[in-house]
């Protein structure tokens, strides 16, 4: 209950009190007063009969006895001398409205004259009389309702001297929540007005201030990862993915460096609009081919070079872009420029241990040989690398195999906040394929790919479930795919599923789900991630920063968390760049209940500058190691 509500139901109790006492005190007094004025009466009637009986006989009191009886309101008179009866007189009742024996009261006096002698009065209650009254009965009637009604029109007065403090407090709270989007222009009824028109004037101010900052942080975002020219991403972010993929162990896959004609030299021939739709055109092409694989990342890496990177591929799928680029070169727009020496493609693999550096003078030196052909092609530059990939088929196999046999490997990671406090415990995903274990980077993009990701989150809930009973004190994150999600049978299994785990169990449950994956079909998800939060459930947006989008979703979708994607946070103390990404990330959740916290921190010096960007908190190598989650539910095991 507000202040102001208690506030308006004391007064209105002591109003109340205070009337309520006041009706007794004249109900009281008036009671005792009609009593003790017919006791008055009783009184110097009897004296009055005593004084008589000295100069009267008996006989004579009878002239005007019976006057005085009706004006005090006396039925009978007996004089009692000793036992006997000296005398009695009797009026016959009121035929009108003839009085109930129970409102008549008798009163014995003593006769001061005649001692020994008694005068016994037999009289109507007054209290009893005046209800036969209406004229009498009114004014006391008519004085409660008033009353009645003075408090019933004080309590309106009252909560419409309050309401316009509740209206400004309710905005209040609604500030200090952190609901500031949501919260509406006061109206006239808010009061004090001006503190009103004050926080009015504030919210609209903040809300420009809001705006303009949005917008700085959209252009550092995507000065930092994306390319003006083509909308592709910079060479800063390929490099920083690079990196990032060639620090992790069993890491292997391919570059393609992909050469265009020096566009300075095209621009002085054929003009600028020329060379911009065909720049338009080759990325359109690279972009065609390069969404058909899982995690492939393509950049404008120089003005005239193009740079796909493609995680756990092979020097033979390579090869097959490679020729389909060659070959779908002549499917392009005519140009006046020449297109039949327009790619030169030089390929280089990469394995985990080598620097960036290495990888991209590999893929130079082989754009270098290809372009000197003369004409569309390609060269590899280091085919001595073991061929570690799989085919769809052997992918295919190895994963139906897995789900088969119930072969989900669950590896638990706690997250710490800024002070060194367990803030949860992420699960991650493994599967072994007879010689290793394949992190969920690498196997889930072809679980998606052959529609078995459903499957696979399944399965996953179904290992996780337990686990929260298990660890009653811990909150457990784990990733669900969007393409999952969008499944209308995997939306109910998933309801139903959850239903029948506690309440206090769901509240420990947080999904983590992918920043672009969720912007890409945030409109179909919203009710997905609303009914998942009316079950308790909390949402967590990983891999932020792995492509520019906006960040409305913070505001617009109930999240709870934000996670860095590891790129950006390796080597972050010697980046500005993926600093410049951190504090727009960070300032884009000021004012909101969002955390920012950083996956993937390996050094001291990662961790510091995270802190200083605003970061609350992060997990990685340099918290704790993954540790394997036995099926016995014991919580840490490691191999």
């Amino acid at each position: 209950m507000r202040f102001t509500t208690k506030l308006s139901a004391f007064i209105t109790l002591l109003v109340a009190l205070a009337m309520l006492l006041m009706l007794l005190g004249c109900a009281f007094s008036f009671f005792n007063l009609s009593h003790q004025r017919m006791h008055n009466r009783l009184a110097t009637l009897a004296t009055t009969f005593d004084q008589a009986l000295l100069s009267q006989p008996p006989g004579t009191v009878r002239n005007w006895l019976p006057l005085a009886m009706r004006t005090v309101g006396v039925a009978e008179v007996n004089v009692i001398n000793g036992q006997n009866l000296f005398y009695h007189l009797a009026l016959p009742p009121d035929s009108t409205h003839p009085p109930l024996a129970s409102e008549y009261r008798e009163v014995t006096l003593p006769l001061l004259q005649h001692p020994g002698s008694f005068i016994r009065l037999t009289y109507l209650d007054p209290i009893a009389g005046y209800t036969h009254s209406v004229r009498t009965s009114l004014p006391i009637s008519l004085a409660i309702l008033m009353m009645i009604g003075v408090m019933g029109l004080s309590y309106r007065w009252l909560t419409r001297q309050i309401a316009g403090y509740e209206r400004l407090e309710t905005r209040a709270r609604q500030i200090l929540r952190g609901e500031r989007d949501s919260v509406m222009q006061g109206d006239i009824h808010e009061w004090p007005p001006t503190a009103s028109s004050a926080l009015d004037r504030l919210l609209r101010e903040l809300r420009e201030a809001q705006e303009e900052r949005g917008r700085v942080d959209t252009l550092i975002r995507t000065f930092a990862a994306q390319d003006a020219g083509t909308g592709l991403n910079n060479r800063l972010f390929f490099d920083n993915q690079l990196t990032t993929q060639l620090e992790d162990a069993g890491a292997y896959g391919v570059v393609m460096l992909i050469r265009l004609p020096d566009i300075d030299t095209l621009r002085d021939v054929h003009g600028r609009p020329a060379v911009q739709d065909l720049l338009n055109a080759v990325a359109n092409l690279l972009s065609t081919f390069v969404m058909r694989y899982p995690a492939a990342l393509l950049a404008r890496y120089f003005a005239s070079d193009f740079a796909v990177l493609l995680p756990h591929s092979t020097l033979k799928e390579a090869d097959v872009i490679a020729g389909q680029l060659v070959n779908a070169v002549g499917a392009l727009p005519t140009h006046p420029i020449d297109q039949e020496a327009l790619l030169s493609i030089g390929i280089s693999t990469y394995r985990f241990g080598q620097t960036p550096e290495q990888v991209m003078d590999n893929a130079e030196q082989a754009a270098r040989l290809a372009s000197l052909q003369g004409s569309n092609g390609w060269v590899v530059h280091d085919s001595r690398v073991p061929e570690r990939g799989r085919g769809s088929v052997r992918w295919r196999t190895l994963l139906e195999h897995t789900l088969a046999r119930d072969g989900l490997r669950l590896y638990c990671k706690p997250a710490l906040t800024r002070d060194g406090q367990q803030h949860h415990i992420e699960i991650l995903r493994r599967i072994f394929d007879g010689e290793q274990e394949l992190p969920a980077a690498e196997f889930i993009p072809f679980a998606m790919l052959f529609g078995l990701a459903q499957r696979y989150d399944r399965q996953t809930l179904t290992q996780i479930l337990p686990l929260l009973a298990a660890w009653p004190e811990d909150v457990l994150a784990f990733p669900l795919t969007v393409d999952a999600l969008l499944q209308r049978p995997f939306q109910q299994w998933l309801r139903d599923t959850l239903l029948q785990a506690e309440k206090s169990q769901r509240r420990r449950i947080m999904i983590e789900l992918a920043e672009a994956d969720l912007c890409q079909h945030i409109d179909r998800l919203r009710p997905v991630l609303r009914l998942l939060h009316g079950l308790g459930c909390r949402l967590v947006v990983a891999q932020a920063g792995l492509t520019v989008v906006s960040t409305t979703y913070i505001k617009s979708l109930p999240v709870e968390l934000v996670k860095l994607h590891p790129g950006l946070v390796r080597s972050i103390d010697r980046r500005v760049e993926n600093q410049l990404f951190v504090q727009s990330l960070v300032n884009a959740c000021d004012g909101t209940q969002v955390q920012v916290f950083a996956a993937g921190v390996r050094t001291t010096e990662e961790w510091q500058t995270l802190k200083e960007k605003g970061v609350h908190g992060g997990q990685g190598d340099y918290f704790a190691l993954p540790a394997l989650v036995e099926r016995s539910n014991k919580k840490y095991s490691h191999n």
